[in-house]
């Protein structure tokens, strides 16, 4: 799907291979200028308030002066103080008009001083914070990038070092062989005009000076009015000139396109890539050896083993693939739902979230490729089943008594989950010995006694055959289910052990009871194959077959059973496996543990617990506690 959009839209992870590095500082050069915008709108912001303040403080000011003035002016006319309000409407009253227009003034400006403070708020509400979080986001952002950037490529290097360990490993196996072939933010106050010392023409003067006092009144007046028309001129030009300004930085603004910048950069960036070849076999200098997996009867039992693991991981990958896939196209039309309509939520975080599932889902596409791949190389060599298959139904168990081995013949003893038990047979072996046991269950329980028995009778006595069953057990898909290739014979030992006398007796493998356990439905699923069975949430199914590794569970529901996905359903109940010959083990609490589930044990310092299994979640134990039996951390107890 990614590679589909390529060719319409350039990609830096398709046309920047290998050059996280170089995308890392575009993106940190992005975030440092997102912040210095922030700084410039919150410098601005703290300006503006200042400026808004002062001339606040200006107006109020010139106010008080005003009033002052109108009280002084109407005690002087022989009349009563009056409220500076109704002073100034009284259109009688000498100068109300230059009055009023003073006052116009005063008010005007203290409304744009306040303006201007909220002005300055709604830059820091709606520009400054905004752009602090988000640049913060998108930090986070880019650190999860680059964190799984260097994690693949840090399983990249894994992987590198993984097939050089197995190379040096396999050359000094080589030497090994060779040498066993050889070896082993001011006032003023206007003075009164000179008073006329003299009058010449007491009668003429006085009627010339008051007509040029009138004179020099309106003078003054329309003077003022010409320098308050000059002011306000001066004010809207000043808007006007903002506001060209402002269409300048928006149509400056609306063509910024994100997508061109990402493009520009590939160009200016973009080299020759080639895609690494792959990695051919490299022969030890010491042992001339070929590519070609080894098949003799010991290697196809080993590949039958790891080809049914394989299989049975490949298909819970698909299944971790298809439900996370789901998830993806859920988020994304719950981001383009938030994206129309930003009050139903935050676009953003849902984003992020897709990102997350986006990197789990390359993460499980890359263990599919390995698992694939080893499949394919398994199945070219020795065929799609390799030997007759009736595989042992393995579950990890830790034996409280000393047990033997039934491959190697040595002892298995410990609570740490140091072995397997087949379900279905009792066969006990080590965890290094589980791939190199023969699929050849005998379904029957004491069987592997019987085995075991053959195994030690000496080489003098005759060995009964048995026949083997091809039944597959494994509760995998049909499509991934193995299909059978028998061989005439399977070599179980290299040669012929020598007896083992174990210190405890062990007549029979662990037995299992299985109360019939419920489970509920926790979200839809559609059967995608004949085997499979389609379910609803809520339901409440019978569990017929528990999780035997693989990620799905045999369950009942109106007559009718086929295979759920474990992690579709929720258990009720569980089953649990005890050793008939094992003794009740208890353990001791060294620290206190709060449940923070109904499946959780709370214990506290000292409890003594009745330990019930050890084959749970890694790192968890299960026991009973007070008549509850549930799950605690294993690292939070002691044997006793």
């Amino acid at each position: 799907m990614q590679d589909q959009n390529q060719g319409s839209h350039p990609s830096f992870g398709a046309d920047l291979k290998d050059q996280i590095p170089l995308i890392n500082q575009l993106i940190l050069n992005g975030i440092s200028f997102t912040n210095e915008f922030r700084d410039f709108c919150k410098e601005r912001a703290t300006i503006e308030r200042d400026y808004a303040h002062r001339i606040d403080t200006l107006v109020k000011k010139y106010q008080l002066k005003k009033e002052k003035k109108q009280a002084a002016t109407q005690s002087a006319l022989g009349g009563t103080p009056t409220s500076p309000l109704d002073w100034d409407h009284d259109a009688g009253t000498e100068g109300a008009t230059a009055w009023r227009a003073w006052a116009a003034i005063l008010n005007e400006t203290e409304s744009m001083a306040r303006d201007r403070h909220v002005y300055s708020e709604s830059l820091l509400a709606t520009v400054v914070e905004p752009l602090k979080n988000m640049a913060a986001k998108k930090e986070e952002a880019r650190k999860k990038h680059v964190q799984f950037a260097q994690k693949l490529m840090t399983e990249r290097d894994k992987s590198s070092q993984e097939r050089d360990k197995a190379k040096a490993k396999y050359d000094t196996s080589c030497e090994e062989v060779d040498s066993a072939k050889q070896k082993q933010e001011r006032a003023y106050d206007e003075r009164n005009q000179e008073k006329l010392k003299r009058s010449y023409y007491q009668d003429i003067l006085d009627m010339n000076n008051n007509k040029n006092m009138q004179a020099l009144e309106e003078s003054r007046v329309e003077a003022l009015k010409a320098i308050w028309e000059s002011y306000i001129g001066l004010e809207k030009k000043l808007t006007q000139d903002a506001n060209q300004k402002l269409d300048a930085m928006l149509q400056n603004v609306q063509s910024v396109d994100a997508s061109a910048d990402s493009a520009a950069f590939i160009r200016s960036q973009k080299s020759a890539w080639t895609t690494p070849a792959d990695l051919p076999f490299e022969s030890s200098q010491v042992f001339n050896d070929t590519g070609e997996l080894v098949n003799d009867n010991d290697a196809q039992v080993f590949m039958s083993n790891k080809l049914m693991k394989l299989r049975r991981k490949l298909a819970q990958a698909m299944v971790d693939i298809k439900s996370r896939e789901k998830d993806l196209e859920g988020l994304q039309n719950l981001k383009d739902a938030y994206t129309t309509n930003r009050n139903l939520g935050d676009p953003d975080e849902v984003h992020e979230n897709i990102l997350e599932i986006s990197r789990s889902i390359t993460v499980t596409q890359t263990m599919r490729a390995l698992y694939e791949a080893e499949i394919n190389a398994i199945v070219s060599t020795m065929g799609d089943g390799g030997v007759q298959q009736q595989p042992h139904d393995f579950k990890a168990a830790s034996f409280t008594i000393p047990t033997t081995c039934d491959y190697c013949q040595s002892t298995i003893w410990g609570l740490a989950k140091q072995g397997f038990t087949c379900r279905d047979c009792g066969y006990n072996c080590h965890s290094k010995c589980e791939m190199k046991v023969p699929p050849n269950c005998s379904n029957v329980k004491g069987g592997a006694k019987a085995q075991r028995q053959s195994i030690i009778i000496p080489s003098s006595a005759s060995i009964a055959s048995s026949t083997m069953s091809t039944t597959t057990t494994t509760s995998l898909p049909p499509e991934y289910a193995p299909v059978a290739t028998p061989i005439s014979e399977i070599n179980t030992h290299s040669g012929t052990p020598s007896p083992v006398t174990p210190s405890f007796k062990r007549d029979t493998g662990s037995t299992q009871s299985l109360d019939r356990a419920q489970a509920q439905v926790i979200y839809d699923y559609d059967a995608a194959s004949p085997a499979e069975m389609s379910v609803r949430a809520g339901d409440i199914l019978t569990i017929l077959e528990g999780d035997d590794g693989s990620g799905w569970v045999r369950c009942s529901l109106d007559k009718r059973s086929g295979l759920v996905p474990a992690t579709y359903i929720e258990i009720e109940q569980f089953y649990e496996a005890y050793s008939e010959s094992a003794p009740e083990q208890k353990v001791r609490a060294l620290y206190d543990y709060d449940a923070q589930s109904d499946l959780e044990l709370t214990i506290r310092e000292g409890d003594v617990i009745v330990l019930t299994s050890t084959n749970c979640s890694e790192g968890w134990w299960e026991g009973t506690l007070h008549g509850r039996t549930a799950q605690f951390p294993a690292s939070y107890v002691e044997s006793i």
